[in-house]
């Protein structure tokens, strides 16, 4: 009885565990994943992209500032989206596989044949409103980065 009671114990003690990484996952909203993608990977960006301007340019720091912000935001974007998986795949669901559907039928309307051979090119077409679903379901804020 003591070691079935032994290995009971560990066993809840894993599930405890696991269900604690889960939650600890859970809890990195698209918020925080965009404070730690600016911090981590834009700010090193807009500051080496100043100190360049400022070399070569010359000026005022705050005057690069705007323009660099603009270079470093597809690399926090990407940050975000790696850091924030469940919410791209949520917006591919629900905005992008929707959208993907109609192109192809209305495609294959106008054009006929296979719909294989328009899926990509659909998937092209609507990748700005799934962009656009992760900004809004993450709560990212595009104007500031």
């Amino acid at each position: 009885m003591g070691k079935g009671a032994g290995l009971a114990g560990r066993v809840l003690g894993v599930l405890a565990l696991a269900a604690l990484a889960q939650t600890a996952h859970a809890r990195h909203t698209g918020a925080s994943a965009t404070k730690e993608c600016r911090e981590t990977v834009g700010r090193p960006i807009v500051h080496a992209c100043v100190w360049s301007k400022l070399q070569h340019v010359g000026g005022k720091r705050h005057h690069h500032v705007p323009a660099c912000r603009e270079d470093a935001r597809p690399a926090v974007r990407a940050c975000i989206e790696r850091t924030v998986p469940h919410v791209v795949a949520y917006c591919r669901e629900t905005v992008g596989r929707p959208m993907v559907r109609a192109c192809v039928q209305n495609r294959i309307q106008r054009e006929g044949g296979p719909p294989g051979q328009f899926v990509e090119g659909c998937r092209m077409s609507i990748s700005w409103a799934v962009r656009a679903c992760v900004s809004r379901t993450a709560r990212l804020d595009t104007a500031a980065f």
